[in-house]
């Protein structure tokens, strides 16, 4: 049996445990977490997915994405923080939200964290970094939706509006 992961129902309830292949479809809700990583120069860090990912390969999305096995939101964050980039650092969870799309239904946790240690890019998950201001990254998705995750434009709007101009000031 693969991977199991939780699944929930549009209010984000517990249902129970199911195979990750089974969320392919698009017929059941699981959840997930988000990561928008700042660095001193209040650049969020993009990753450029991998063209092997199931969901929205090639495209931009948050510095950490990912699905939530049996474990709270915070404890998967600090895991795919840990193997994504290598970092081990203090993590605000800001908000959740629901992201029902064909391919994909979930409930989604966004963190934010800061921080200027070395990243070790995990080449499974991701092609590519890169460090952009909140200023252009708002712009661009509103440009250029089709370069980022679908997850990602929600959650980064929801964001951007939560935040208001401290978000986008660089």
């Amino acid at each position: 049996m693969g991977e199991q992961i939780i699944e929930v129902d549009e209010q984000n309830n517990v249902i129970g445990l199911r195979p990750r292949e089974d969320f392919y479809t698009g017929d059941y809700i699981h959840r997930s977490v988000q990561l928008v990583l700042f660095n001193a120069d209040d650049e969020i860090l993009l990753q450029h997915r991998s063209a092997t990912k199931k969901w929205f390969p090639n495209l931009y999305s948050y510095s950490v994405s990912g699905t939530v096995g049996d474990e709270s939101y915070e404890i998967c964050m600090a895991r795919e923080l840990q193997e994504e980039l290598g970092l081990d650092i203090p993590i605000t969870k800001v908000f959740e939200f629901p992201f029902f799309h064909e391919a994909d239904k979930s409930w989604h946790a966004l963190f934010t964290a800061k921080s200027d240690l070395p990243i070790t890019l995990d080449n499974i998950e991701m092609q590519a970094i890169r460090w952009i201001s909140g200023q252009a990254l708002a712009a661009d998705i509103e440009l250029h939706p089709e370069r980022y995750t679908p997850p990602m434009v929600a959650g980064m709007k929801k964001f951007f509006s939560h935040q208001g101009d401290r978000a986008q000031k660089n």
